[in-house]
């Protein structure tokens, strides 16, 4: 199998790593000090650029800290994930230190837990801070523009990585003024992935070259397609391109029944299959147990998903799992 997950920031993931068009106006503006916003499409391999930049600058000597910040439903939610991110271990020491939410107004609770968030944020001496925060577009409105004057007092400086179709929310006024740099990264030329999948393969056995191509024609400038189609091609003998169709034709429908479904059925894809009691996809997602179940059930009744049920090996009762209706 290929590796299909992002690359990390580490020495043996580095060779596998192609760079964008863009990379060079990325790290020429993060030398300048600038804050920059980065979109792309979903697959496109914003995840792996940021934890490329962030073993560039670590080599550099840079101070560089990485977000984990996808699909947060809350500004304070996003600054806790930044706040764990600067602190490491020494984060939890806050949960004591916090102004005490006993105030009965939601709003002013809410306000006061995010002002001290902000001020733990802002005693980390300074860093170059990578958020990954695709799925998080309202968040990212409300910590880089409602509290924009509080950041610009701070000394770290922001790359920040978002879905294309968010740029318009993340980038409202005032956060529009935040970002000194804005980069709308452009989908991979068929070569650009072509070398992309030749470089995930084994030194010693390399791939068919009319394969790759194959696999890169239809992927649609993403990377991610590209790697699954290959991945399928080679274990079940499946036309990479005939793949990549359908699952453009999955990700489409899905995409109808609304911005959640979609979503979903681009993790079903990348996963390969799931159950509504999977607390990963739930917090993926942002969704409880309840309401993964149905935006399952309603996959399944346009067709797009297949469910089984699956017993465990020990006790315990079988629980349904889906997958996406793709020829297997």
């Amino acid at each position: 199998m290929l590796l299909a997950r992002p690359l990390y920031d580490n020495r043996a993931d580095a060779r596998y790593f192609v760079r964008p068009s863009d990379w060079d106006r990325i790290v020429k503006a993060v030398d300048r000090g600038l804050n920059v916003l980065i979109s792309g499409a979903r697959g496109v391999g914003k995840t792996t650029l940021l934890r490329q930049l962030q073993a560039t600058f670590r080599q550099k000597g840079e101070r560089v800290s990485f977000v984990d910040a996808g699909t947060v439903e809350s500004t304070r939610e996003l600054a806790s994930r930044v706040r764990d991110s600067l602190w490491g271990p020494a984060a939890g020491t806050f949960v004591r230190t916090e102004t005490p939410l006993r105030d009965p107004d939601p709003v002013a609770r809410d306000s006061r837990a995010l002002a001290d968030l902000l001020r733990a944020i802002g005693e980390v001496d300074p860093t170059v801070v990578l958020v990954d925060a695709s799925g998080s577009a309202g968040s990212v409105y409300g910590l880089f523009g409602r509290m924009r004057d509080t950041l610009w007092q701070q000394e770290h400086q922001w790359v920040v990585a978002i879905d294309e179709i968010d740029r318009p929310t993340a980038l409202k006024p005032p956060a529009d003024a935040f970002f000194d740099f804005v980069v709308a990264l452009e989908p991979w030329s068929t070569t650009e992935l072509v070398d992309l999948l030749g470089r995930r393969g084994q030194e010693d056995d390399p791939l068919p070259r009319a394969l790759l191509i194959g696999a890169a024609t239809g992927a649609r400038g993403s990377a991610r397609e590209a790697l699954h189609a290959l991945n399928s091609a080679l274990v079940h003998g499946q036309d990479p391109a005939t793949l990549l169709d359908e699952r453009g034709r999955l990700l489409g429908e899905a995409a109808e029944l609304g911005r959640g479904a979609g979503m979903l059925m681009g993790e079903l894809l990348d996963r390969g299959q799931a159950s509504p009691s999977d607390g990963d996809l739930q917090a993926t997602l942002g969704v409880t147990r309840s309401r993964l179940t149905q935006m399952l059930r309603e996959l399944l009744t346009r067709g797009l998903v297949v469910a089984e049920s699956e017993r465990p090996s020990g006790p315990g009762r079988p629980r349904t799992v889906y997958r996406p209706a793709l020829p297997r």
